[in-house]
């Protein structure tokens, strides 16, 4: 005779299937037309990833941080400056008090622009560079396609830096006109480039989500109706 917790686990998981297929059910819903189970599906959705992010980030960062700012608070001044920092972001939701939030964006984009600029330099362009320098070796028999292979990501990245240069050399001598030119048409060149990437992008992203759309009408018909062979 099973016991009394091992029919209670069997009630938890069948409830749990049928509650994860009825969410599946009303997500797939709006595919054919918005309704309200597919917005009562998504705003569940939407909850419960902000509620983990939430507790992720009080468990995770919040928390210990306080607890060393607590512990030895002049040590750990940075901590206070970047909580003070954040506490000046919320008061963008007031309108007499907005503009104290100004100090703590301009931070963040400040930040995140250094961030973009040196990782495009240092991490990008950079080693292209080095990456083409250093395939100039004495012709061997094959060597000559990973040659080309790094001179096209030299070129590629170029274009592409260049396509978002929206400033240039304003000299209006042959040099300046010269530069310009060249920079104007491996710009446009940074065109074809990013529209093969966000191809590829696209591509992967259209094969992931039918993959987790093939895994749930397989949950559906296998775990949920048992309409497939165990």
């Amino acid at each position: 005779m099973p016991s009394w917790a091992a029919t209670a686990s069997a009630v938890m998981d069948g409830a749990g299937v049928w509650i994860a297929a009825i969410l599946t059910l009303a997500v797939l819903s709006a595919a054919f037309v918005e309704n309200r189970a597919s917005r009562v599906a998504f705003g569940l959705l939407i909850g419960a990833s902000v509620g983990y992010v939430a507790a992720l980030t009080w468990r995770e960062v919040l928390w210990p941080r306080m607890l060393l700012v607590v512990r030895d608070p002049l040590a750990q001044w940075p901590i206070l400056l970047w909580f003070a920092l954040g506490l000046l972001l919320l008061t963008r939701g007031l309108t007499s008090a907005s503009w104290l939030s100004s100090l703590s964006l301009a931070y963040l984009i400040g930040v995140g622009m250094a961030l973009a600029v040196g990782g495009a330099v240092l991490g990008t362009a950079i080693p292209q560079i080095v990456s083409v320098v250093a395939a100039r070796r004495p012709a061997e028999p094959g060597s000559w396609l990973g040659v080309l292979n790094v001179l096209l990501v030299a070129v590629g990245t170029g274009a592409v830096l260049f396509r978002f240069a929206y400033t240039g050399w304003s000299g209006k001598g042959t040099v300046g006109k010269a530069w310009n030119r060249v920079v104007g048409l491996w710009g446009r060149l940074g065109n074809l480039f990013l529209l093969v990437a966000f191809g590829a992008l696209f591509a992967t992203a259209m094969i992931t989500l039918l993959g987790l759309l093939a895994a749930r009408v397989q949950f559906l018909l296998g775990d949920w109706l048992r309409l497939l062979p165990g």
